[in-house]
């Protein structure tokens, strides 16, 4: 266990992901906004948790406690998701919980938020989840001083990852390569329109980023009427029959074909014969279907641009070969924003002493002037009272900045503070918990707060 100041972290996470768990254990456990209180709320109140915060997403639940007082946190976990879930995950053979203390913990939150430890490397979901997780945790009860300033560091951590690094950038799945695709052939896709073949979830991950590109006219085909209307109403699309192909294919720019025929659904006389209605403007097609939905033949047509599956993949090959790149990059910035944190928190430990030091000459100070005021004129008690103020800044402002630099937990710099205490007789707060009503330690210390988050 790492030392900090005068005392630990006194956090831990107990959790489950993709890595230790499959998608059926991890949907059995996903938590609702009022599951996440009620679990809150009992890691407060049956584990005396001064601090909690909970991250519940399709891939990763994870319970984050400060000052819990409990001898098997994953033990405390299973039973609450029980409890909640009716999942009992101590029966089960596998061991799907994970346990993380201290220094680690923290870390493992930095590395949650920056998409190191997501799926899909440097998916940019996360950051709002995390986000979205300390809001909740401070709506129920569940934030206080060292997880408000644990998470404006994450935020800020994953932040500067995303813009000065490349971790996040480049396409990690088909339809958001296809989509980038388009937008290079075509350029501005705000006032193009999509034939989407197909109502299944490929086609609705290529509507979403699509729309995400500007795009507004949408037409979905597909060969069940009812699925196909479905779908149009939920993604604002007009639907068509399959057999309106060759009617409608000559009104689109972009067609994305993702059905489970076992023919090619989009022929290449009806490509030839809709590009000269078109007068061979351009016509860019997706085809992510296996096996094909378009002939790809229709790609020796003049102005027809085809991709399918086995190029969209090296594109995202490539994407994520970048992506592992910049690995090292991400967790140098982490590091660097771990130890700021780390820093800090190390600072309340000594925070009580600096106040109490300081406090403790300014008394002197006061008590002096009141004994002497006597031999002041009136009009000159606030020039005195200014410069005894003055005098005492400038005799504390160097043993004030070393006990401030002494944070560093080593057993010399506890020895260095120990001494301050029983030099000046200062026994303020020594008992207390530290981050209990604290102020930040400085002026720089404070930015990126709770104010100026904005991981998106």
């Amino acid at each position: 266990m790492t030392a900090f100041g005068s005392g630990p972290l006194d956090v831990f996470c107990v959790g489950l992901s993709y890595h230790t768990s499959p998608i059926e254990v991890r949907d059995a456990v996903v938590l609702n906004d009022e599951e996440v209180s009620r679990a809150i709320d009992a890691l407060r109140e049956r584990t005396g948790a001064a601090e909690a915060m909970i991250l519940s997403t399709c891939n990763r639940t994870e319970f984050y406690a400060r000052g819990a007082r409990v001898p098997d946190p994953a033990a405390f976990v299973a039973s609450l998701l029980r409890e909640l879930k009716g999942v009992d995950l101590q029966l089960q053979e596998a061991k799907h919980l994970y346990t993380l203390r201290e220094e680690d913990s923290v870390r493992h939150l930095f590395r949650v938020a920056c998409g190191l430890e997501s799926m899909v490397l440097g998916e940019p979901q996360i950051l709002g989840q995390v986000k979205d997780a300390s809001e909740l945790a401070a709506r129920v009860g569940g934030a206080g001083p060292v997880t408000d300033r644990l998470l404006d560091s994450v935020l800020r951590c994953a932040k500067r990852a995303r813009s000065e690094t490349a971790i996040g950038r480049g396409p990690v799945s088909s339809a958001y390569a296809g989509v980038s695709l388009a937008a290079k052939v075509l350029g501005t896709l705000g006032d193009k329109r999509v034939l989407l073949v197909g109502a299944g979830e490929m086609s609705a991950l290529a509507w979403t980023h699509l729309k995400d590109a500007g795009v507004t006219q949408f037409m979905v085909a597909n060969r069940t009427r009812e699925r196909g209307e479905s779908f149009a109403q939920t993604y604002c699309a007009r639907a068509v029959s399959l057999e309106a192909l060759p009617v409608v294919l000559p009104g689109a720019d972009i067609v994305v074909s993702a059905t489970r025929a076992e023919q090619h659904v989009v022929t290449e006389p009806m490509v030839r014969a809709a590009m000269k209605i078109r007068r061979n403007r351009p016509l860019f097609c997706l085809d992510l279907a296996v096996p094909r939905d378009i002939d790809p033949l229709a790609t020796k047509l003049p102005n027809v641009f085809l991709h399918d599956l086995d190029a969209l993949g090296q594109i995202v090959a490539q994407s994520l070969a970048q992506r592992r790149a910049e690995i090292p990059r991400v967790e140098a910035i982490l590091e660097e924003e771990l130890a700021r944190f780390l820093k800090w928190h190390r600072s309340l430990a000594v925070k009580p002493t600096v106040t109490a030091f300081r406090q403790h000459f300014e008394q002197v100070a006061k008590d002096e002037l009141e004994r002497h005021r006597g031999r002041f004129h009136p009009e000159d008690v606030s020039a005195a009272e200014s410069l005894a103020h003055g005098i005492i800044q400038k005799l504390l402002h160097r043993p004030t900045t070393q006990m401030r630099n002494a944070a560093g937990g080593d057993l010399e710099a506890a020895a260095r503070l120990e001494a301050v205490r029983d030099l000046f007789g200062i026994e303020a707060g020594r008992d207390e918990d530290p981050s209990a009503g604290q102020d930040l330690p400085d002026a720089e210390q404070t930015k990126g707060t709770h104010a100026d988050r904005d991981p998106r």
